[in-house]
């Protein structure tokens, strides 16, 4: 990468960096160009350069945390450690995903997304459901996870978390506060699975 390339990486990093800031801080519809301008140091117009519009800049900001997320979890899933380890990992992922970058604006756009009926997230949604059953079918087989409760309920229960997180961003936020209670509640719902 020669250095103009990479001045513009660094400088559309900026630009998503102070954006993701203002919309947590904020909220997405609060926030103008020119708070984001101003925060990242950089002009309007290096803005609409980049994203075109504040709402494709939304989207470029989703997709970028979203395909991070989901770098994490396929890690997780990839790994050599216990079943247990895993789900438990999986859960903090989940709720540091939540917490660290998106709060309130992740939420909104998730429930935006939701209620528009848009998935722009829908085919590594699968893949990371399929990897799920992967690992609860292994923890059928090694005895670990509970032979009488059936996959699909399992994944609506693992899906309730995630959904709890989604509408209700102040718990998330609340772990930081007390991640003792984080744990418990993550032993509570893991409690649920294991023999």
């Amino acid at each position: 990468m020669n250095g103009f390339e990479r001045r513009r990486q660094e400088k559309e990093e900026a630009i998503l960096y102070a954006a993701l800031e203002l919309f947590k801080q904020y909220g997405f519809n609060k926030v103008s160009i020119v708070d984001i301008a101003t925060r990242a140091s950089v002009s309007q117009v290096s803005i609409y350069n980049f994203f075109k519009s504040k709402e494709n800049l939304k989207k470029e900001l989703l997709k970028k945390l979203w395909d991070n997320y989901y770098e994490a979890i396929m890690s997780i899933m990839g790994s050599d450690i216990s079943i247990q380890d895993k789900f438990e990992k999986l859960f903090f992922t989940v709720v540091n995903y939540y917490r660290n970058h998106t709060a309130n604006f992740m939420a909104e756009s998730f429930r935006s997304q939701l209620e528009k009926g848009e998935n722009t997230i829908e085919s590594q949604f699968v893949l990371i459901e399929r990897e799920i059953v992967t690992l609860l079918n292994e923890g059928k087989n090694e005895g670990i996870i509970k032979h009488n409760i059936s996959i699909e309920a399992m994944l609506s229960y693992i899906e309730m978390f995630r959904f709890y997180l989604i509408y209700n961003p102040e718990a998330a936020l609340n772990y930081d506060k007390k991640p003792e209670l984080l744990k418990e509640m993550i032993d509570l719902y893991l409690n649920a699975l294991w023999v």
